[in-house]
């Protein structure tokens, strides 16, 4: 039940324009008012604040990539595909420790693409929605 309903809900984020960016650098501004040093993380920022680095090109493209690997991550869901998802996620963080990422840093990233949803779909992101996630 709890995979028709992320991939029900994932479809709201599509239907926004440009989601991959906009869901993306949304996604980042709530990592980073989270875990402000999180940004240390991602040397392309070195030298940028604020709005300028949310209109990074950098970011931007990472931004989108990631929105594109949740959405292939639901895609897969739907699919039933839970068996072939899981090592491509665990591969992910792996490559990830790589970069400095800690295990802490994970649950941000939890927490951020939460707020991500709850802030781009307003009252559609119900609380059954947040436990289905």
């Amino acid at each position: 039940m709890s995979a028709e309903i992320v991939v029900e809900n994932w479809k709201l984020v599509k239907a926004i324009e440009d989601y991959p960016k906009v869901a993306g650098v949304l996604l980042f501004k709530k990592i980073f008012s989270i875990a402000p040093e999180a940004q240390g993380l991602f040397k392309f920022l070195n030298g940028t604040s604020g709005e300028e680095m949310y209109e990074s090109e950098k970011l931007i493209k990472h931004a989108s990539n990631v929105i594109n690997t949740v959405n292939t991550a639901v895609q897969m869901l739907e699919d039933n595909k839970v068996d072939e998802l899981l090592p491509v996620l665990k591969g992910l963080g792996k490559r990830h420790v790589a970069y400095g990422v800690l295990e802490p840093h994970y649950d941000v990233v939890g927490q951020a693409l939460l707020a991500t949803l709850e802030a781009a779909e307003g009252d559609a992101f119900t609380d059954e929605v947040k436990a289905a996630w």
